[in-house]
């Protein structure tokens, strides 16, 4: 698997947006590995200026975040690509349904979600998320292309990332979560996996993706969910993200890398503390797609 190193020269960041930022509480969104995306925020794309942070100017792909509460009636569209399939360009791998509500994952639970869809020719098979809690140790390049962009790993920051393609039943779901307990420069040993290194549901993560037709690890677009309330109430939140998911200061960063080079991004996010007003009788629903 990848080092933190390697993670650590490549990442791209989501900054959170204020406190006035809104969420509709009847929106649709879709969870389906990206075929729509009903319900998304549409950030922008990968290619522009003052969104861009490090890596390739050539690869292109457009951003979604989302934010929402899991209702009980939340459902994942379209259909699963059987593991080990080739993908078809519709069909979804990654996590289940019914992941959705098992172990650390219960309806009510606040989520937030980040997902690209490819629109250029270069595809992704590597993905990495990663939380600046202090909203200080991100920034984005000042121009398309420069060279000042910065990323580092901090104390209480977590990060998670999935492999498109390791084993069959690997393929499309987070294989580690990682929490950091100390600023490094270069990622270091810096970083614990309280859930392990390969893919568990215990994971407060979920991913789908969905395969170009005819490739078993090239994506054409992925969204990743992040359960807020499954990072807090394990081990009651202490050297778990420390609850720093909820600050307006917190920075999300994102990467992703293919055969032909890797990049990151800087984007916002809909405000935590408005996900956090939401109840039960705001909760979002997927629109089951056919």
């Amino acid at each position: 698997m990848m080092s933190p190193k390697s993670f650590i020269s490549v990442a791209a960041i989501a900054t959170v947006m204020g406190a006035g930022a809104s969420i509709a509480s009847a929106a649709i969104i879709d969870i389906n590995g990206g075929n729509s995306w009903t319900g998304w925020n549409s950030v922008g794309n990968s290619q522009t200026s003052g969104i861009w942070v490090f890596g390739s100017t050539t690869r292109t792909f457009n951003i979604y975040s989302s934010s929402f509460v899991l209702s009980a009636s939340q459902t994942i569209g379209g259909t699963r690509l059987a593991d080990g399939s080739a993908g078809n360009g519709t069909s979804y791998t990654g996590d289940t349904g019914s992941s959705l509500f098992t172990d650390g994952w219960q309806a009510g639970d606040r989520i937030v979600g980040i997902g690209i869809r490819y629109t250029g020719t270069s595809r992704g098979n590597t993905f990495f998320f990663h939380t600046d809690s202090g909203g200080n140790n991100i920034a984005a390049a000042s121009s398309v292309g420069a060279g000042d962009g910065q990323f580092g790993l901090d104390v209480g920051d977590t990060s998670s990332y999935m492999i498109t393609y390791q084993n069959d039943w690997t393929r499309g779901k987070v294989r580690q979560y990682s929490i950091f307990n100390g600023y490094s420069s270069n990622g270091g040993s810096n970083f614990i996996a309280p859930y392990g290194t390969m893919p568990s549901l215990q994971m407060p993560t979920r991913s789908f993706a969905v395969l170009d037709s005819g490739s078993v690890d090239a994506v054409k677009s992925v969204q990743f969910f992040i359960n807020v309330d499954a990072v807090l109430r394990s081990n009651g939140g202490l050297g778990y993200g420390e609850g720093n998911f909820l600050a307006p200061s917190t920075r999300f960063a994102f990467l992703e890398m293919g055969a032909d080079g890797y990049t990151e991004q800087v984007f916002a996010i809909p405000a935590q503390g408005s996900v956090a007003l939401l109840s039960l009788g705001g909760v979002l629903v997927a629109r089951r797609r056919r």
